[in-house]
């Protein structure tokens, strides 16, 4: 029986995503370097990131987008604290499918990250 999310994989340019990440609140608790890229496990809120560095890899295509998952989610108690608090650049803050408020940022990578209400 499925019981939650264990962990969000994402491929990274550089060692700067995982800063990124940091100040979203995830830690660093494992690091693996490999021949070709470096995996680096983080945790926080309930939810895992394993996040591979490896500046080999093509760049996201953004228009259209690829298929396959479209972004991370964060859930957050205030947008525009959240926003001002971390120091982060963020889009208009719209309302979803069902009047909840949220927006976006983009990680190093351009990896859209939803903060949402």
């Amino acid at each position: 029986m499925i019981t939650g999310i264990h962990h969000v994989s994402i491929i990274a340019s550089s060692e700067e995503s995982i800063g990124f990440y940091s100040k979203l609140g995830f830690s660093e608790y494992k690091r693996i370097e490999r021949k070709y890229d470096t995996v680096v496990l983080m945790y926080a809120h309930g939810i895992g990131l394993e996040i591979f560095i490896d500046p080999s890899h093509p760049p996201r295509a953004t228009q259209p987008e690829n298929i396959g998952l479209r972004q991370l989610s964060l859930r957050v108690d205030n947008l525009e604290k959240t926003i001002e608090d971390l120091n982060l650049e963020a889009g208009p803050i719209i309302n979803d499918w069902v009047g909840v408020r949220f927006c976006f940022v983009a990680d190093p990578d351009g990896l859209p990250v939803q903060l949402h209400e």
